[in-house]
């Protein structure tokens, strides 16, 4: 690859070098859209594969640096079409992952890690007034102790108009409280 850096309205061509490297699941299976979503933090990559297992869903935490599989997450009440990993995102030891179509409306869950390999699930989020068709968990966000939540089918009254959830932790991601709903 090649680098272009501009000196005094000079245009300088420099060979960069970088590595690359093809990240797979351990048990990787046709159709299961490993790679669908993707977020990183630092050296980890977290990888959903929506479709794996009758798309019940599951996650992929590896190693940026090596590509190497650290954990595979899947929701503790795991169902057939719930799409677990449809949205990832993550934040230093915190993974959010949204599965819009789990129970009533979908769900998203937190999982925490403290030594960079080990993650358990610490909560599942929902929305006060859930519906069916909501696709709660259809993207997620994180920045600290705030996660917000899209739900592009929540309605309200109006079709199709969509909504997002802000959820806030006070006690380090062991509760999580929603806070507000944002609506257009």
């Amino acid at each position: 690859a090649r680098r272009v850096t501009t000196r005094g309205g000079n245009r300088i061509l420099s060979e960069a070098s970088f590595e690359q490297f093809k990240l797979v699941a351990a048990d990787a299976a046709e159709k299961d859209f490993f790679g669908g979503t993707v977020a990183i933090d630092g050296n980890t990559v977290v990888v959903g594969a929506y479709y794996k297992d009758d798309e019940t869903g599951a996650v992929y935490v590896l190693r940026a640096s090596d590509g190497e599989e650290l954990a595979k997450l899947t929701a503790s009440d795991a169902a057939a079409i719930d799409r677990f990993g449809k949205s990832v995102a993550i934040d230093g030891g915190t993974i959010v992952v949204g599965a819009p179509s789990a129970g009533t409306g979908g769900a998203v869950y937190i999982f925490r890690t403290s030594d960079g390999a080990t993650y358990a699930q610490v909560a599942k989020l929902t929305a006060a007034d859930a519906a069916a068709s909501d696709l709660f968990g259809n993207s997620v966000a994180i920045d600290g102790a705030t996660i917000l939540v899209g739900a592009y089918g929540d309605d309200d009254g109006a079709s199709g108009s969509g909504s997002a959830y802000v959820f806030r932790t006070s006690d380090g991601g062991a509760t999580y409280d929603q806070v507000a709903k944002l609506t257009a």
